[in-house]
């Protein structure tokens, strides 16, 4: 009589789970390893024949090493056996069947009774007149054998066999050691677990197992809540690689519907585009993929472990649990600790990698109606000063990108720039596109003095900074003459002791390291005492050896100290923000920072000079780096000091045990260096500090010469700074130099012989 399909699915299920996931095979000597995973024990020596070979034997399915002391320490699988058995007493064709032969009389070759009943005592079929006698002489549980098959998996739950003593072949393991979580029998207890010795606390199986059962209960009660957790994050990836999919696509038709609109004149822009927000959906969904593989394994662990301990506590398996209990409470720690250390939300959310897709252009009567929802032209960086590149001539370097960073090419037409929206200001105005998306604005100004400047691209304004152009170009020729010391400080005239640095602040602050104090002193723009920043210690706030000062357009200040290893960021009345790096040589870490200088994009440059590198930040956030120690081009022997240019593409670096100056793009690529000139009264030796000045020139400090160089950006000399001061000569040792926004030059004398001071011309 055939079984119904809940039969035959039950059957199916118990073959996959009799089914060594190794050789594909039904289990043969079931073991299971301490992950709680099963394989045959064929199938484990195989695995453990790698040892021979000095590799590390895990499971292969999760990784999980096996035990050092080989398969002998493994138990058997029990449960599986029993599966194992019950599935083997089908009938040869195959098919579910209720019909069984008599376990009792398949002993005699020539009885071929059926069986009418099942004993979940015995674990066996029984025929009519052996069920007769068997209920006759014991008192055990029997059921009828077509319910039996009914319901296969019940052989399970039968009660199970009395196992015995590997040591002690004829006793059965009857006491459970709690000492050694082990099962032992009564002559273990005279040698291996004496009570009085090692104080081993044994007792009967039947006395301790509802014991130990609460503890594998509560051991694995995690077990359902990590599951949960897992699944919850599993579903959020899931959810957020569908919101990926939808936000990207509908981002693409919004890029695409907006370009439509202008297609002939951002055709090409539009597929750019496109392909980067595919490059940013394909980058997110790979870490959302590896996110959900690694959810998903450590899910497949969990319910394996869970499904486990589930029979393991719910079946009348006695010796079974208290072998495992032990190895259970460790699996249920290890995956704790994986869970913990999982990240389970997602590492990236749509809108963060979402490209925003700005309204197009609105051509009413070929006029642009709206700058702010242009698409192709969100960015316009200009050079902070203009500068005069002969008498009656300035330029002015303008950068123009679209919302993705990518050069803005063909527009020299559509710039223009105004003196107080005053075109009649400007003289033979000349625009040429020096290199992809910048351009050089050449003009005659009509009066000779200080003005500023707005870039327009169609008549719109699109600089948030005016171009300063001072017109009153230094004579570096002449200011030897032309001297003011400043070497006290504060309300008590305190001395500048070997001031060294110097910066810039937005409203023409100067800033000075006072190395005695181990302070920053700020001054106004007159030059007048304000307040000091800082002093000696270790802890936030406080400095060793500042090496380094940079001011960004916000006001925010950044030091570098050498003793420290760090930058830390002030406001510019003192307040401690943030730090950021420690020593080492990894990325975001230092040797012996020094120089620093910030771009109006933000972007920080350290000289990081023990590393012999140059690394970036971004809103404190390490970005990339270049560099390495040698004395080719390209390379470094202790940076000490950078500058930019006007239009921040060029990055100006004394490279000091080189005697020499390198130029480079600021992404770091090497353009160029100067160092050796022939004809010139000064070299550079050892040069420190530099900086760059409106009209074109570079300062540098060289520890050779008691004077400051002057040279044009090309590493042409033009003069030295120098000279004769009250009788005595200028410098002693000058370092840092920077020029306001009146176009005084401010030098750093930090010798400590006749120098701590400054020098103004």
């Amino acid at each position: 009589m055939a079984c119904g399909g809940g039969v035959e699915k039950e059957w199916r299920q118990i073959e996959e789970e009799i089914t060594c996931s190794i050789c594909g095979d039904i289990f043969t000597d079931p073991k299971t390893i301490p992950c709680l995973h099963t394989f045959c024990k064929r199938c484990i020596e195989s695995i453990e024949s790698n040892k021979k070979m000095a590799v590390i034997v895990c499971c292969p399915l999760c990784r999980v090493p096996l035990p050092q002391d080989g398969i002998a320490s493994i138990p058997t699988n029990f449960t599986i056996n029993r599966l194992v058995e019950i599935y083997g007493k089908r009938n040869e064709s195959g098919q579910i069947s209720v019909t069984m032969k008599c376990g009792k009389c398949e002993e005699d070759a020539l009885a071929e009774a059926l069986a009418i009943t099942w004993c979940l005592d015995c674990e066996e079929a029984l025929c009519r007149d052996c069920n007769e006698f068997h209920r006759k002489w014991k008192s055990h549980k029997t059921v009828p054998i077509s319910e039996f098959l009914q319901n296969p998996k019940q052989a399970v739950a039968t009660p199970e066999k009395a196992e015995f003593c590997k040591s002690h072949t004829k006793q059965t393991l009857d006491l459970y050691c709690k000492t050694c979580s082990s099962l032992i029998c009564q002559d273990c207890t005279m040698k291996d677990h004496p009570r009085g010795h090692h104080d081993h606390d044994f007792d009967y199986v039947d006395k301790v197992v509802d014991e130990e059962r609460e503890k594998i209960k509560k051991v694995t009660a995690p077990l359902k809540q990590l599951l949960e957790q897992l699944r919850n994050g599993v579903k959020k990836i899931e959810h957020c690689e569908k919101q990926v999919d939808i936000e990207s696509e509908a981002n693409i038709d919004k890029i695409r519907a907006a370009y439509g609109e202008v297609y002939k004149l951002l055709k090409q822009q539009e597929e750019e585009t496109v392909g980067k927000v595919n490059t940013i959906k394909t980058s997110f969904k790979k870490t959302l993929a590896v996110q959900k593989e690694n959810a998903k394994f450590l899910e497949s662990q969990l319910v394996s472990s869970d499904e486990f301990t589930e029979r393991l506590v719910t079946v009348n398996r006695t010796r079974q649990l208290l072998t495992y209990n032990k190895w259970i409470e460790n699996r249920v720690d290890e995956l704790t600790k994986q869970v913990e250390h999982t990240s389970l939300d997602p590492e990236c959310k749509p809108s963060d990698m979402i490209v925003i897709c700005h309204h197009p252009v609105e051509f009413v009567n070929d006029s642009v109606c709206d700058v702010s929802c242009l698409p192709h032209l969100p960015d316009c960086s200009c050079s902070e000063y203009g500068q005069i590149v002969k008498p009656g001539q300035v330029k002015v370097t303008v950068t123009l990108k679209d919302i993705f960073g990518s050069p803005v090419v063909n527009q020299s037409k559509d710039l223009e720039i105004h003196y107080n929206k005053e075109r009649a200001f400007l003289q033979n105005t000349h625009i040429e596109e020096e290199s992809r998306g910048q351009y050089h604005i050449w003009y005659n100004p009509k009066r000779k003095e200080d003005h500023s400047l707005s870039v327009y691209w169609r008549g719109l304004e699109v600089n948030h900074e005016k171009v300063k152009v001072l017109t009153n170009i230094c004579d570096y020729n002449k200011l030897n003459q032309e001297v003011k010391i400043i070497d006290k400080y504060g309300p008590t005239n305190k001395n500048l002791i070997s001031p060294y640095l110097l910066a810039k602040g937005p409203n023409n602050e100067l800033i000075v390291r006072n190395h005695s104090t181990k302070q920053l002193v700020v001054f106004d723009k007159h030059f007048q005492y304000s307040h000091v920043i800082g002093g000696a210690g270790s802890g936030n706030g406080k400095f060793q050896n500042i090496t380094g000062i940079a001011v960004d357009k916000k006001g925010y200040l950044y030091v570098a100290d050498r003793d420290l290893h760090c930058i830390q960021k002030f406001q510019l009345n003192g307040k401690f923000i943030s730090q950021f790096g420690n020593k080492g040589t990894a990325n975001s870490q230092f040797q012996s920072p020094h120089g620093l200088v910030l771009s109006k994009s933000q972007l920080l440059f350290v000289c990081d000079s023990g590393n012999n590198r140059i690394q970036l930040f971004q809103n404190e956030q390490f970005s990339h780096c270049f560099g390495q120690h040698g004395t080719k081009p390209g390379t470094f022997r202790t940076p000490c000091d950078m500058t930019l240019n006007n239009s921040e593409d060029q990055l100006f670096i004394t490279d000091k045990d080189n005697n020499r100056v390198q130029v480079f793009t600021t992404k770091g690529q090497f353009l160029k260096v100067f160092g050796d000139f022939t004809g010139v009264p000064f070299k550079l030796q050892a040069p420190v500090g530099i900086h760059y000045t409106p009209d074109g020139h570079l300062l540098i400090s060289s520890n050779n010469t008691a004077c400051m160089l002057v040279f044009k950006d090309n590493g042409k000399f033009t003069s030295a700074i120098e000279g004769v001061y009250q009788g005595k000569e200028m410098f002693s040792c000058p370092c840092g130099v920077v020029m306001m926004d009146d176009g005084q030059i401010v030098i750093a004398d930090h010798s400590y012989y006749y120098g701590n001071r400054l020098v103004v011309f």
